[in-house]
């Protein structure tokens, strides 16, 4: 009796004990729950990151994947934590899940719209979207909580090239985003291709291009573009060292076989030349430069026969491409069919070809 006595009061203790009481429930600390989570979750976005370098993009993109589900936890954890919400959003803009990751950003961004950075990462989800305006309010908000924001000045200055009245505000954008960050790669070579595909400026684009490879000489899609740059500027030896350089590593990329088949027919090496047109037209059969210029090699090695099949076919997949028949013109010329040399070049005068009638005054007009 003394001893069921003893557990009736024990218990009662126990009830009357806070935190032992039936309504009371434990408190867990969300905030370090929530913070373990990010760190699983930030690990896995470094371990992605790695494999990026690598180019190892199937297992990085697993990685990011594995990431959201961790900053997915984070979120469930604390809701108010600015960090997660971040978090998340990035790594759902790395897997492009653009439109989840703006709903991230924008719930960050309720808990704290001071943070730039994160008007910054919502602007490349808006873009990945396709909405374009929005991307650049959000640049504009990031700029001007920091004007020191390079990486927005960046993105910013992408999405003005698209448009041809932007160009120039394009520029104005990179230009910036050097002045905060003078080794910037990405920039240095989006304003290289700008300026030699829009500008036409082959020795600005080339003095970006030298700067890309000299912060990373690794950086094979550098050696493909200061390549194409050399040859634009004639200087074909150099382009033929540069796109040897990036083929060793990307051998099936047709416009680099045909650039410098091209350079090798300027520097006289038919044979090299020749070789890489065959590679591009095992890739791109149809591909008329890659035929016409394989022609053109096979005319100076004076295999007219091999070099007027070429030329006929560039022809007859593209029947306006003027400078193919100024060059059948040459082989047929020199094989001895003068009637149809000039034939084919009145078609390339016809088609406003500048070379055309220089050519029909020496070869074509009666003496």
């Amino acid at each position: 009796m003394i001893k069921h006595t003893f557990y009736i009061f024990l218990l009662f203790i126990l009830i009357c004990i806070p935190g032992f009481s039936q309504e009371t429930k434990l408190k867990v600390d969300t905030g370090n729950v929530a913070e373990s989570f990010i760190k699983l979750g930030n690990y896995k976005s470094d371990s992605a990151v790695i494999r990026i370098k690598n180019k190892d993009f199937k297992n990085a993109n697993k990685f990011y994947s594995e990431a959201v589900k961790e900053y997915k936890k984070a979120v469930k954890a604390d809701k108010n934590s600015f960090q997660a919400h971040d978090r998340l959003g990035i790594a759902q803009t790395k897997t492009k899940d653009y439109k989840n990751a703006v709903a991230s950003f924008d719930n960050a961004l309720a808990i704290d719209p001071t943070k730039g950075d994160a008007f910054r990462e919502r602007g490349i989800a808006q873009a990945g979207l396709g909405k374009d305006t929005m991307a650049i309010r959000d640049f504009d908000k990031a700029i001007n909580i920091n004007f020191e924001d390079a990486g927005s000045f960046y993105q910013r200055g992408m999405l003005k090239e698209k448009t041809r009245s932007t160009h120039q505000a394009a520029f104005e954008d990179y230009a910036r985003a050097l002045e905060v960050v003078v080794n910037f790669e990405d920039v240095f070579m989006r304003r290289g291709i700008m300026y030699h595909t829009i500008k036409k400026d082959y020795i600005l684009a080339l003095n970006d291009f030298n700067r890309v490879l000299e912060i990373n000489p690794e950086n094979n899609d550098g050696y493909f573009w200061r390549g194409k740059t050399k040859f634009n500027g004639g200087d074909f030896p150099g382009a033929d060292k540069d796109l040897s350089r990036y083929l060793d590593m990307e051998p099936e990329n047709v416009e680099a076989l045909v650039t410098r088949g091209a350079a090798r027919i300027n520097t006289g090496n038919n044979s090299g030349a020749i070789r890489d047109f065959d590679d591009a037209l095992k890739l791109d059969p149809k591909n008329v430069i890659a035929l016409m210029n394989r022609g053109t090699a096979k005319g100076a090695m004076k295999n007219y026969t091999g070099a007027l099949e070429d030329l006929d076919m560039a022809i007859k997949i593209k029947f306006d491409y003027s400078t193919a028949y100024i060059n059948r013109a040459l082989v047929k010329y020199v094989s001895g069919d003068k009637k149809g040399a000039c034939k084919d070049l009145e078609k390339a005068d016809g088609l406003n070809n500048a070379k055309a009638y220089d050519l029909i005054q020496k070869y074509c007009e009666k003496k």
